[in-house]
């Protein structure tokens, strides 16, 4: 599956930036690329990782192969490892993570329980994300407000 955000729309005929959802996939298994290698990467390559489910521990591991098949074959080294996202704070329906409350309250647009507790993962994912994120902080609230409106 892969999920895709209308506020993020503009990047999806080219992927010329790593969709949300494959940040997703790469912090939950503990793979970091940067923009530079994920351009280096051919579209179909890219859209692949784009569609390449990341739930279970074989779905993760076969994303991980795939990816360092790709880092070896265009940048000849593996791709950088990082500790996997433990216990993901946008997987807890019930508990709003902070950076999520705080950057919410500063608009005076807050989260709710409710909302939070409606949102799929991977809208709770972006949230998160963007609330951690110092680039772009505008994109916290485009993303808020589509998920307000779905």
């Amino acid at each position: 599956m892969f999920y895709r955000y209308r506020f993020e729309s503009e990047i999806y005929p080219t992927l010329s930036r790593i969709p949300l959802h494959v940040r997703m996939k790469l912090d939950l298994t503990g793979s970091k690329i940067s923009l530079k290698h994920w351009l280096a990467f051919g579209m179909e390559e890219r859209a692949a990782l784009c569609h390449l489910p990341a739930e279970t521990e074989e779905e993760k591991a076969t994303f991980v192969s795939y990816l360092g098949f790709l880092s070896r074959r265009y940048l000849g080294e593996e791709a950088a490892r990082i500790s996997p996202v433990s216990d993901p704070p946008w997987e807890n329906p019930n508990r709003i993570p902070d950076s999520v409350r705080a950057m919410s309250e500063q608009a005076g647009k807050v989260v709710t329980s409710q909302e939070w507790r409606q949102w799929n993962s991977c809208q709770r994912y972006a949230l998160f994300k963007l609330s951690i994120t110092k680039n772009e902080p505008e994109l916290f609230f485009q993303a808020l407000m589509e998920f307000r409106e779905d």
